[in-house]
């Protein structure tokens, strides 16, 4: 549904619970929550990789990011654990453009990149993009405050300057409201491992959770997910993005082949066309496709989400050297 609009062909099939894991596999899952304060936001999350073998899971890292943004969403304070001098140094810093740059250089070497805290340094900055949408359900946005003329059209498929969104905000003058689906259990029953703890999200609240998991074969099986969810003032949840991400991955070559993306939810109906983008991984190694994203999956045939759940297979790299080695 969305709100003031006669939509049709709206994606909301949420998955039903994350697929069962399988021994030997290495699973990193992670989530940041949007929380608004009375300072402007603070991001709050947590991330850790679980190893499964014939004996069980085995969590062979973690980390956890509390940082607070002032209402420009500058980064006002920052705390890690484990504790880690360097994320202070991007205090001060707009968690926007540039940001990720700032971290790349903060934590520069392959051990860095490859841990669980550098991930929730990265996601960051689309966490603060994203929780405008908590402002948009609750009313702060929309209507006569929305400006056509300050879209940047034709950025992702949601976002082309023929669809859904760009054309209400041009002929309407409103930002639609799209209202997705309640969310399902990720967790499986009599699985308490498959997510690390997260605790319940606060009203008025949104949440990013992801999950790359890498599983042993010849080639390796991949999956990959995130979901987006807010809650309401009423404490009702809702999905507001939901993708996910199939592919075989050469276990000496860390080369990626038959990717797949399958849209779960979607707010408009011009974003899942943007699913055919996973094809151009093909061919790639993990370890080049932060680079790759960044530069190349542009426009309306991309999904800004959707990009930032193909850099997180970068993660595959070092998840596949917690099983082979």
């Amino acid at each position: 549904m969305v709100d003031g609009l006669s939509a049709t062909d709206l994606v909301a099939d949420p998955l039903p619970t994350t697929p069962p894991r399988r021994p030997p596999s290495a699973r990193r899952t992670s989530h940041i929550d949007m929380i608004p304060t009375p300072l402007g936001l603070r991001l709050a999350g947590a991330a850790r990789d679980l190893v499964t073998t014939e004996a069980g899971g085995v969590v062979a890292g973690a980390a956890a990011v509390t940082a607070d943004l002032d209402a420009g969403h500058r980064l006002v304070s920052v705390e890690t654990a484990p504790p880690d001098e360097r994320a202070a140094g991007l205090v001060g810093r707009l968690v926007g453009r540039g940001f990720r740059g700032a971290v790349d250089d903060a934590f520069a070497t392959d051990e860095d990149l490859a841990s669980p805290l550098y991930l929730l340094l990265d996601d960051l900055p689309v966490a603060a993009l994203i929780s405008g949408y908590a402002r948009l359900y609750s009313g702060e946005v929309g209507g006569e405050a929305s400006d056509a003329s300050l879209i940047k059209a034709d950025i992702c498929s949601g976002w082309r300057s023929d669809g859904t969104m760009v054309v209400s905000l041009r002929t309407k003058g409103l930002m639609p409201v799209p209202i997705g689906p309640t969310p399902t259990d990720l967790i499986p029953a009599g699985d308490p491992l498959a997510w690390h703890d997260i605790e319940p999200l606060p009203p008025a609240a949104m949440r990013r959770r992801r999950l790359v998991e890498v599983t042993a074969g010849d080639p390796l099986r991949v999956f990959a997910m995130f979901r987006d969810t807010h809650v309401d003032a009423g404490g009702s949840e809702t999905v507001l993005h939901e993708y996910t991400v199939t592919a075989s991955l050469d276990p000496q070559s860390l080369v990626l082949s038959n990717c797949e993306a399958e849209p779960r939810v979607l707010p408009w109906s011009e974003c899942p066309a943007a699913a055919a983008s996973a094809h151009r991984l093909d061919g790639h190694r993990v370890d080049e496709l932060r680079d790759l994203v960044r530069a190349e999956f542009r426009g309306t045939t991309t999904c800004t989400h959707l990009n930032d759940l193909f850099r997180s297979l970068a993660d595959l790299g070092p998840l596949t050297r917690l099983i082979t080695r």
